[in-house]
């Protein structure tokens, strides 16, 4: 092979990777890119949802809060394990998920199939530690259908959260790859949780 032609060949690619990249970095970012080109929400009745992980009289409080400081009373949602704790009111549930992750993709299906008009924002109630990763996850979940989540500050979450966060993060870009979270891999951590949880 000649030198012009090694050098074609070299151009060609470093413009295939260069193309491949961007393209990568463009699917990876497309959830946070979405909600920003959506219409910001307006703050009429059905416009926001205020998503319950879990219950827990700490996570109802945490929700009443957020409700409260809306300019509209949002609709509510409840999911847990069947085996988790009752709202203290009725709320509607969905008793799916048995972790953070299969909890959020659960919330994610559920939206999906919901007529319009659509919910625009979704806001996690949490404890505190959990709130970075649940936020998180709901946005990589969430975000290519256009949905905004929050709230957008929150404590700093600890070192073995922070642990967590990052994992699952990369789980839920599998999800948007490959449709699963990959779960099974911790088969015995599985089993563990859908016995915990009843499901």
């Amino acid at each position: 092979m000649s030198r012009p032609e090694r050098l074609l060949r070299a151009r060609q690619i470093w413009g295939a990777l260069l193309l491949g990249s961007s393209a990568a970095g463009f699917w990876l970012a497309w959830p946070w890119i979405v909600p920003l080109g959506s219409p910001v929400p307006t703050s009429g009745p059905g416009s926001d949802l205020v998503v319950v992980l879990d219950g827990g009289s700490g996570r109802f409080a945490v929700a009443d809060r957020i409700g409260h400081a809306l300019p509209q009373p949002p609709h509510r949602l409840l999911i847990r394990c069947p085996r988790g704790t009752l709202a203290p009111q009725p709320t509607p549930e969905l008793l799916q998920g048995f972790d953070t992750a299969t909890q959020i993709t659960a919330l994610a299906h559920w939206l999906r199939h919901q007529p319009s008009p659509r919910i625009a924002r979704v806001w996690i109630a949490t404890d505190p530690d959990h709130t970075a990763r649940a936020v998180v996850l709901a946005r990589i979940a969430l975000g290519s259908q256009g949905i905004r989540v929050g709230p957008a500050d929150w404590a700093t979450p600890s070192p073995s959260e922070r642990r967590k966060l990052l994992r699952d993060a990369l789980r839920f870009t599998l999800w948007r790859a490959t449709g699963s979270t990959c779960a099974w891999l911790a088969h015995d951590a599985l089993a563990v949780k859908r016995a915990d949880c009843g499901v």
